[in-house]
């Protein structure tokens, strides 16, 4: 299936910017996910920012890119590079991001292309198009300034999960900050993102018009509801995503009482190993060795079935959609004292949401009734309302542009930081946004 034809579909303009600056979000604008973004100025310069995909059912693609001088990732989640060998086999332009983010890269591409070829989903790309990735490459540390073209760049750590980045951009006539996912709060593994100041900032509003539960009784609940399952006699099933969650809920758990007996199946466990090679992004990475000793990693079907008789498994996917976590609701579906705990964001159509609203979820094709008790919590690594809309405000810029947010979420956090006095735009896909100076 052929989804671009280099230079012939792309929905970016042919003229030049004559002044100001152009952002042309060719997916990612009033959506959650599929992030990809085009910035041209009258220099000529032209970055792409993120180029992702929405997995779904099936996924979503975001527009073709055009030419481009250079592409930077903020962080290794699909929705921001699952797009990202496209750019490689077609314009081998230099891509930038932090160094675990691409160590991290390769592996999301690989195991995306194993769920395309099983799903029944084509890519627009190819595994030769990975190997071409890794050739163009290059790491850049966080405060180290760089140049593409006319401008200067720096990368700024966005809390999100460990590796990930904001961009500070210093054109001729404008300084932008790009958020990528942020969080200013500090979460078990990673220090939350500062404000940097800008002119131009362009904002995450992924949890606009919603705020967070108190993280720190969030996470004392849900010690609270691992102990009393494991009293019960029940094993708690914690599905969490690969890179980033997942750790989180190790740490939790060996903070809270080592002599719990946990265990760790999925991708999590080869994104941990990457974690613990670039350890300058973790939170005290001293403590990660000794987490990492202590827990109890599976590697093979006899691994799985010990861990039916431990007390807790933390295991992909986080949505439920495939993945460990199914094998082991499957032999433990009829069991009242065991439970479920969502962790993370569930998306539309996925495993995790039937399980939420109907008790039941597909497994293995076959729609299947949990008997298990299901509880939720917030985890999330992103920022709620009131904390975007203080971070806005912080970095003193005259222009906000707001991107991948929900369709509810404009209209709460455009009002909110145009009270701070700050110019909002809501960029559409496809179409440019320009910024005057």
């Amino acid at each position: 299936m052929v989804f671009y034809t280099p230079g012939r579909t792309t929905s970016y303009p042919s003229d030049k910017v004559d002044t100001g600056i152009r952002f042309h979000f060719l997916g990612g604008a009033q959506e959650v996910g599929n992030v990809g973004c085009v910035i041209e100025d009258k220099t000529g310069t032209r970055v792409l920012v993120d180029y992702g995909l929405s997995p779904g059912d099936p996924p979503s693609y975001p527009d073709e890119c055009p030419s481009i001088d250079a592409t930077i990732i903020t962080h290794s989640h699909l929705d921001h590079i699952g797009m990202v060998p496209w750019i490689s086999a077609n314009h081998g332009c230099p891509i930038f991001s932090t160094d675990l983010t691409g160590a991290l890269a390769p592996m999301m591409w690989h195991d995306t292309y194993k769920i395309s070829k099983i799903e029944g989903h084509p890519l627009p790309w190819d595994k030769r198009d990975i190997e071409e990735t890794a050739e163009v490459w290059k790491s850049v540390q966080f405060n180290e300034k760089q140049k593409i073209g006319e401008w200067s760049w720096q990368l700024h750590p966005a809390g999100h999960v460990p590796g990930a980045a904001m961009i500070e951009f210093e054109l001729p006539e404008y300084r932008v900050l790009w958020t990528g996912d942020i969080d200013v709060r500090d979460s078990p593994n990673v220090r939350g993102a500062k404000p940097v100041s800008a002119d131009v900032l362009v904002m995450e509003g992924t949890y606009g018009g919603r705020e967070h539960p108190d993280r720190k009784e969030e996470e004392t609940r849900f010690i609270q509801k691992i102990k009393e399952v494991v009293s019960r006699g029940g094993i708690a099933i914690v599905p969490a995503f690969a890179s980033g969650r997942g750790q989180d809920i190790l740490r939790l758990l060996y903070r809270a009482d080592p002599n719990l007996r946990v265990h760790y199946d999925g991708m999590g466990k080869r994104v941990t190993k990457h974690w613990l090679d670039h350890p300058h992004h973790i939170t005290d990475a001293e403590e990660w060795n000794r987490i990492w000793r202590w827990v109890r990693r599976v590697g093979s079907k006899s691994d799985r079935k010990k861990a039916l008789h431990g007390d807790v498994i933390v295991t992909t996917s986080g949505m439920l959609k495939g993945g460990p976590v199914l094998w082991y609701l499957n032999r433990l579906k009829e069991d009242r004292d065991s439970a479920v705990l969502i962790t993370g964001y569930q998306a539309e159509g996925t495993g995790g949401e039937m399980l939420l609203e109907n008790g039941s979820l597909p497994i293995y094709g076959t729609i299947t009734k949990i008997a298990c008790e299901v509880e939720r919590y917030y985890l999330s690594n992103h920022c709620g309302h009131n904390h975007l809309v203080e971070f806005a405000k912080n970095t003193g810029a005259k222009h906000v542009v707001l991107f991948h947010l929900p369709e509810e979420a404009i209209e709460p956090l455009r009002t909110s930081i145009e009270a701070n006095g700050q110019t909002v735009h809501i960029p559409e896909n496809s179409k440019s946004l320009y910024i005057p100076i």
